[in-house]
Protein backbone atom coordinates (compact mmCIF):
# COMPACT_ATOMS: atom_id res chain seq x y z
CA UNK A 1 0.00 0.00 0.00
CA UNK A 2 1.12 3.29 -0.60
CA UNK A 3 0.24 6.58 0.62
CA UNK A 4 -1.18 9.22 -1.58
CA UNK A 5 1.05 11.93 -1.16
CA UNK A 6 -1.95 14.77 -1.62
CA UNK A 7 -2.97 16.43 1.16
CA UNK A 8 -5.59 14.98 2.82
CA UNK A 9 -5.14 11.86 1.13
CA UNK A 10 -6.89 8.80 4.01
CA UNK A 11 -5.12 5.55 3.21
CA UNK A 12 -7.63 2.29 3.67
CA UNK A 13 -6.02 0.33 6.28
CA UNK A 14 -7.72 -2.62 6.21
CA UNK A 15 -11.03 -2.26 7.07
CA UNK A 16 -14.21 -2.17 5.25
CA UNK A 17 -12.71 -1.13 2.03
CA UNK A 18 -16.58 -0.94 0.45
CA UNK A 19 -17.69 1.87 2.83
CA UNK A 20 -14.26 3.26 2.81
CA UNK A 21 -14.58 3.91 -1.11
CA UNK A 22 -18.14 5.47 -0.74
CA UNK A 23 -17.12 7.64 1.77
CA UNK A 24 -13.69 8.99 -0.24
CA UNK A 25 -15.74 9.15 -3.21
CA UNK A 26 -18.40 11.53 -1.98
CA UNK A 27 -15.19 13.39 -0.48
CA UNK A 28 -13.66 13.29 -4.29
CA UNK A 29 -17.30 14.04 -5.65
CA UNK A 30 -17.68 17.24 -3.45
CA UNK A 31 -14.19 18.39 -4.37
CA UNK A 32 -13.80 17.91 -7.56
CA UNK A 33 -17.27 17.50 -9.04
CA UNK A 34 -18.14 14.52 -11.48
CA UNK A 35 -16.22 15.46 -14.32
CA UNK A 36 -13.10 15.22 -11.76
CA UNK A 37 -14.14 11.93 -10.15
CA UNK A 38 -12.51 8.55 -11.33
CA UNK A 39 -12.15 5.42 -9.64
CA UNK A 40 -8.56 5.26 -10.03
CA UNK A 41 -8.08 8.71 -8.28
CA UNK A 42 -10.23 6.90 -5.83
CA UNK A 43 -8.19 4.01 -5.36
CA UNK A 44 -4.69 6.76 -5.12
CA UNK A 45 -6.86 8.65 -2.30
CA UNK A 46 -7.14 5.50 -0.37
CA UNK A 47 -3.40 3.97 -1.10
CA UNK A 48 -4.97 1.28 -3.20
CA UNK A 49 -4.26 -0.19 -6.70
CA UNK A 50 -6.41 1.04 -9.08
CA UNK A 51 -8.31 -3.04 -9.38
CA UNK A 52 -8.81 -2.73 -5.69
CA UNK A 53 -12.38 -0.95 -6.28
CA UNK A 54 -13.85 -3.45 -8.55
CA UNK A 55 -13.44 -6.56 -5.99
CA UNK A 56 -16.26 -4.39 -4.31
CA UNK A 57 -18.11 -2.91 -7.45
CA UNK A 58 -19.10 -4.23 -11.13
CA UNK A 59 -18.03 -0.70 -12.75
CA UNK A 60 -17.79 3.20 -12.19
CA UNK A 61 -21.82 3.21 -12.50
CA UNK A 62 -22.64 0.99 -9.87
CA UNK A 63 -20.29 2.83 -7.37
CA UNK A 64 -21.42 6.00 -7.95
CA UNK A 65 -25.07 4.13 -7.39
CA UNK A 66 -23.86 3.49 -3.84
CA UNK A 67 -22.59 7.05 -3.28
CA UNK A 68 -25.99 8.22 -4.15
CA UNK A 69 -28.01 5.56 -2.60
CA UNK A 70 -25.73 6.95 0.73
CA UNK A 71 -26.59 10.16 0.11
CA UNK A 72 -30.11 9.74 -0.03
CA UNK A 73 -30.19 7.76 3.13
CA UNK A 74 -28.30 10.22 5.01
CA UNK A 75 -30.83 12.68 4.06
CA UNK A 76 -34.20 10.97 4.92
CA UNK A 77 -32.09 10.19 8.55
CA UNK A 78 -31.40 14.32 8.54
CA UNK A 79 -34.96 14.61 7.32
CA UNK A 80 -36.72 12.51 9.68
CA UNK A 81 -34.26 14.01 12.83
CA UNK A 82 -35.72 17.66 11.85
CA UNK A 83 -39.66 16.72 11.43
Amino acid sequence: MTRDSAAGARPYHHGDLRAALVQEAMSLLAADGLAGFSVAKLARRLGVSSASPYRHFPDRESLLAAVAARIADELAERIQNAA
